[in-house]
């Protein structure tokens, strides 16, 4: 066990073997906190002015050193890292309660099961996060005279109070499933004790409550809730809420709220931009305002947002009115584990037999004969093999199928017709400015000619775009101006190794991934031959890359292009478009011209 234990959930404090350690200056302390959650080194310059804005460079700089000599004093062994110019705390040198939760978090996380549910394996990780949350980030802790840290304070108490929310919303429902409704509730109960105004934790407990025989006990909680919202918004409860007070009101089956029941849902996406058409145009493919298709097969470049697209869907009010008894979801990736998969929907409908290890193709045939007469959405998302979706088509005629899959041939194999593939497109470059003034306000304020010709470089793409957006917020929140990043991010630097958003890291939720190794995927399944002609390719200058038969012929050196263009479009590395000429996205262009000098040794 390490000697040296720094607490920051509740009261900060720093033990060593078991002593608490006496730290006079409160920065100290928050410079503690700081290095500790950091990812990677510091700057010095970048932590003088995180805690001492309101002096200049020098000064800051000096107070940096004298409580970085404080710090490093308070205990007898080396625990922090420092040279002229950055800053680190060992990792091997101290424990951290809330690192320790972070990972037992991603521990319980990382089972065969989608990222939103529990097992009964997850329980002793939940349990021992919730032991080490002791109270919100820093409790009672600021430095009035330090804006950038306490705008940096918040963001990371509201982060671990989602986590810690998340986690209880991930219990609740594990017990509700389980039918051990007293267990639910107490989780329930403390999910809505991190948000009372979270009206889907209120619509938990009254699920429950009807569920265990509490009639008076879930209408007393939709009153709660309406008291609340009322209070504190000024607001009445959402029409889901009241649906559902309604059924038990009146003594219906919860169902008939048209609530179905849990199912198997995706993630609601953070933000969302820019997709009323794609939106329509789905919702009509599903049967409304227009005839219902079987399956409907979406397809588009890597990062483009097709997981996002289907998980809007899933939580669609008039999606969820055209299939009442809900959503079975799964994301699958390169290499899923079907078993585990299709059990989690096995006992979503309650077709769990415990004790007896099934087949995948026996748990799929009890799921077909359980929806032959129900009237449900099936969400196969990320699919990169034809046999992997073929657990999952088990819909009778009143159930619809989706699709995601970034590969064209994968995408045509599946799709019954040709039609009922839906390619989703870029956004428009209106759509594009607006979800990047979503994610960096300030900047697009202060840069419109500058931000808006950073979205045309980007192409659309909602991946690159919440990369830069995310960029530019950081840098702005420090108080840097953000020209030069800018300018990197219109040439394209800093993308490929920035981490992308947890929505698009997709069913591998690789521990840090970035946006190259998310690209990888797609290049690393290439035989070598066509994998070097695609580096190849990075020759082309982006924005947008577009070329003929004859271009890719001089790149490559050879006569018959053919083939190995057909297969690059196969895996949707690249797109026809008019007049025999072909485009690859801009980002697909960067991650080529980076294999092009990484591995085969090309200056582009």
């Amino acid at each position: 066990m390490t000697d040296l234990r720094l607490y920051l959930f509740g009261a900060p404090r720093l033990e060593y073997q078991g002593a608490t350690v006496k730290i006079e200056r409160r920065k100290a302390l928050a410079l503690a906190a700081f290095l500790a959650l950091a990812d990677q080194r510091q700057s010095r310059a970048l932590v003088a002015n995180l805690l001492w804005s309101d002096l200049d460079e020098e000064h800051g700089r000096t107070s940096l050193r004298t409580t970085l000599a404080a710090l490093s004093a308070a205990v007898p062994v080396e625990w922090v890292e420092a040279d002229r110019s950055t800053l680190a705390i060992k990792p091997e040198a101290l424990w951290v309660d809330v690192c320790a939760f972070i990972d037992l978090m991603r521990r319980a996380g990382s089972h065969g099961h989608s990222a939103d549910a529990a097992c009964e394996s997850c329980l002793p990780f939940y349990q021992e996060a919730l032991d080490l949350y002791r109270g919100d980030f820093l409790t009672g802790f600021s430095l009035p005279d330090s804006e950038d840290f306490e705008d940096w304070l918040r963001l990371q108490r509201e982060w671990l109070r989602r986590e810690l929310a998340e986690m209880h919303r991930r219990l609740s429902q594990y017990y509700a499933d389980a039918r051990q409704y007293d267990a639910a509730i107490r989780y329930a109960r403390s999910w809505l004790a991190v948000d009372p105004l979270h009206e889907p934790a209120h619509r938990q407990l009254m699920r429950l409550y009807a569920a265990g025989g509490q009639r008076s006990e879930a209408l007393r909680q939709y009153r709660q809730c309406q008291d609340i919202l009322e209070t504190e918004l000024a607001a009445q409860p959402e029409d889901e809420t009241t649906q559902l007070y309604l059924a038990i009101q009146n003594d219906r089956p919860i169902a008939d709220a048209g609530l179905g029941f849990a199912g198997i849902m995706p993630p609601l996406p953070p933000v969302f931009i820019g997709r009323a058409e794609s939106l329509d145009a789905i919702k009509r493919r599903l049967g409304m305002g227009g005839a219902m298709r079987s399956a409907t097969v979406i397809q588009g470049w890597p990062g483009v947002g097709k997981s996002t697209t289907v998980a809007m869907i899933a939580h669609d009010p008039e999606v969820t009115r055209q299939f009442p008894d809900g959503v079975l979801w799964t994301s699958l990736g390169e290499s899923p584990d079907l078993a585990a998969a299709i059990s989690v929907w096995a006992d979503a409908l309650n077709l769990t037999e415990p004790n007896r290890p099934r087949r995948v193709e026996e748990m799929s045939a009890q799921i077909t004969a359980a929806l032959r007469d129900r009237r449900m959405l099936l969400i196969v998302d990320d699919v990169w093999q034809t046999q992997h979706a073929v657990p999952f088509q088990v819909g009778g005629q009143g159930c619809a199928l989706i699709m995601t899959s970034r590969l064209n041939d994968v995408a045509s194999d599946l799709a019954p017709a040709a039609d009922d593939i839906y390619r989703l497109p870029v956004l428009s470059p209106d759509s594009g400015l607006e979800l990047l003034a979503r994610l960096a306000p300030q900047i697009v304020a202060s840069h419109p000619e500058e931000t808006r010709d950073l979205v045309h470089d980007l192409e659309g793409l909602p991946l690159a775009i919440h990369v830069a957006g995310r960029l530019l917020h950081s840098e702005a929140r420090l108080g840097w101006g953000c020209g030069d990043l800018l300018v990197e991010l219109r040439q394209g630097a800093n993308l490929l190794q920035a981490q992308p958003p947890s929505g698009m890291i997709g069913a591998e939720r690789d521990l840090s991934p970035t946006v190259a190794a998310l690209l990888k995927r797609s290049t690393d399944a290439l035989d070598p031959i066509t994998r070097q002609r695609f580096a190849f390719l990075g020759l082309f200058a982006p924005k947008p890359a577009t070329f003929d038969l004859a271009a890719m012929s001089a790149v490559w050196d050879t006569d018959d292009v053919r083939p190995l263009a057909r297969k690059l479009v196969d895996r949707g590395l690249l797109e026809p478009i008019s007049g025999g000429r072909f485009q690859m996205h801009a980002l697909l262009a960067l991650h080529a011209r980076s294999l092009l000098e990484r591995e085969y040794g090309v200056a582009s």
